[in-house]
């Protein structure tokens, strides 16, 4: 069947949005140490000076562009976060999963994340799944996912293609609730892929790793590209299930628009279908996400979707029902990415660890001045550190003697506070050896049992080198991705999956025959 001009259009804006959403959560990333140059030096002469042309034109660019929406920094603030939990053009937004395991875990109903929350609920309801087809990037990673399988089948290379009615979607969801109550709500992080997948790129950019969030999401492409595809958003996601519910009376559905019948044995649209639905026989509700990918494939043109009046007035009412931006202030005392009156230098790396009773983060600053060969003190490192009691729910202020100590367990330096320096604070400036791995070690004195509490960091004194060795490796193995891409995308590509996907429907006749 041949495109028309709309269904490039829409095609085009599916593939756009979900682009984009990686692009904000980047930009979002960028921002915070954007805010921290302006508070620091607010002079895009002193970032060039310091990072050189390529960052200070940058920070420039988004100075000029904030600016045109009121005070830069403030307009900044407008642009926060992840599909988890984000601020668009002012607009807090909330996922539906994070306000109900916030709830689970503390017991209470926070009004700004119900008001956030509500925004994906009306979306959701007026809308149908439209998050999984147009907004979530792990979706966009799925599909080409499936173009590197395509380049495989196009190689001749077997594979299996599993499918499963059996829906756990919620299961999954009521145990992430229930294991929310022990583990609390970074248990998602292990549940939802596209969280692993935003949350990596943003704390690879604010604080250079975040390469074990992406475990959980490369499982499971995996899974999807070699054995089982689409299972996992259609058989295991929770989010998934979560608004196919809301969403089973949505306004906007797939239909039959035209009534005449379909050619004999045409199973295009089932067989286009990432999910192996059948709209033909109308059962592809309430998985259906409402991709459209069946709408040009029709021969006879019988599928369509249709946005009516009542949906842009509940989407209306959803942006007005948002709640204003809220104002970044200490996450227990810990001075993070983004904050306004932030400390007069980039923070490097921000480490927090649970032990047992005890939480205890740290962020560390280079004070290298603006060329760290030149410096006065190269090897000085900053300290703002926090201990936080998990029992009581709130910070200890009391007197700590601390350790540094290096990897072969040599105490490299020490220092001792009575109380908390500022706020809620413990701050030193220490000098460190060399680049390596360190542990910070926190006596609390003013306890019968003194525990101590250990805290896992990495200095980097010499970051201005790039490891052409390291980008080549991490770059590398993408090479013949790409090429399986191309091979997918070909005719031959794309037949050999609607051949396998045939014939995993002839199996399933056999089996309900037999």
């Amino acid at each position: 069947m041949r495109w028309r001009k709309r269904d490039y259009v829409a095609a085009g804006v599916r593939h756009a949005l979900r682009v984009g959403v990686l692009l904000f959560v980047t930009y979002a990333a960028f921002g915070g140490v954007w805010r921290n140059y302006k508070v620091a030096h607010n002079s895009a002469r002193l970032v060039s000076l310091m990072e050189g042309d390529r960052w200070g034109s940058a920070y420039a660019a988004n100075e000029q562009l904030l600016s045109t929406l009121g005070e830069p920094y403030r307009a900044s603030l407008d642009f926060l976060g992840m599909p988890w939990s984000a601020t668009v053009l002012g607009v807090n937004t909330t996922d539906p999963i994070l306000n109900l395991a916030h709830i689970v875990a503390t017991g209470s109903l926070q009004l700004t994340m119900l008001l956030g929350s509500l925004v994906a609920i009306l979306l959701a309801v007026a809308l149908g799944k439209l998050f999984c087809s147009y907004l979530c990037p792990m979706r966009l990673l799925f599909e080409i996912g499936q173009l590197i399988r395509g380049g495989l089948l196009w190689l001749e290379t077997p594979l299996p293609n599993l499918r499963s009615k059996t829906k756990l979607g919620g299961w999954v969801l009521l145990g992430g609730l229930l294991a929310t109550l022990t583990a609390g709500t970074g248990v998602w992080f292990l549940i939802l892929p596209y969280l692993g997948v935003t949350s990596a790129i943003f704390v690879a950019i604010t604080a250079g790793a975040g390469a074990g969030l992406l475990v959980i999401p490369i499982l499971w492409w995996w899974v999807d590209v070699l054995v089982a595809p689409g299972f996992f958003c259609r058989n295991i996601c929770p989010q998934g299930f979560l608004l196919g519910l809301l969403g089973r009376a949505s306004l906007l559905k797939l239909r039959t628009v035209r009534q005449t019948p379909c050619p004999s044995g045409c199973r295009t649209c089932q067989l286009v279908c990432p999910y192996g639905l059948n709209p033909r026989e109308g059962t592809h509700t309430p998985d259906c996400d409402n991709c459209g990918r069946c709408v040009p494939i029709c021969p006879k043109r019988k599928l369509g979707r249709r946005v009516r009046l009542p949906v842009i007035a509940s989407s209306l009412a959803a942006l007005l029902l948002a709640p204003a931006a809220a104002l970044a202030h200490h996450n227990k005392g810990l001075p993070h990415y983004g904050y306004y009156e932030n400390y007069p230098q980039v923070p490097v790396e921000e480490n927090i660890v649970v032990d047992g009773r005890w939480e205890m983060g740290a962020t560390l600053f280079n004070f290298q001045g603006l060329d760290r060969r030149t410096a006065d003190t190269p090897n000085d490192v900053k300290f703002f550190i926090y201990v936080y009691d998990l029992e009581l729910d709130g910070n200890y202020q009391g007197a700590i003697d601390f350790e540094i100590v290096d990897e072969s367990g040599e105490v490299v330096s020490s220092f001792s506070r009575a109380r908390v320096d500022e706020e809620l604070l413990y701050s030193t400036r220490e000098t460190l050896p060399a680049t390596g791995d360190y542990e910070l070690v926190a006596h609390l004195v003013d306890l019968d049992d003194a525990p101590e509490v250990h805290l896992s960091f990495h200095v980097d004194l010499n970051q201005d080198a790039v490891s052409w060795l390291l980008l080549l490796a991490l770059t590398g193995p993408l090479v013949p991705l790409f090429i399986l891409v191309a091979l997918g995308r070909t005719r031959r590509g794309r037949s050999k999956r609607m051949k396998e996907q045939l014939a995993e429907l002839a199996d399933v006749a056999e089996e309900s025959l037999a």
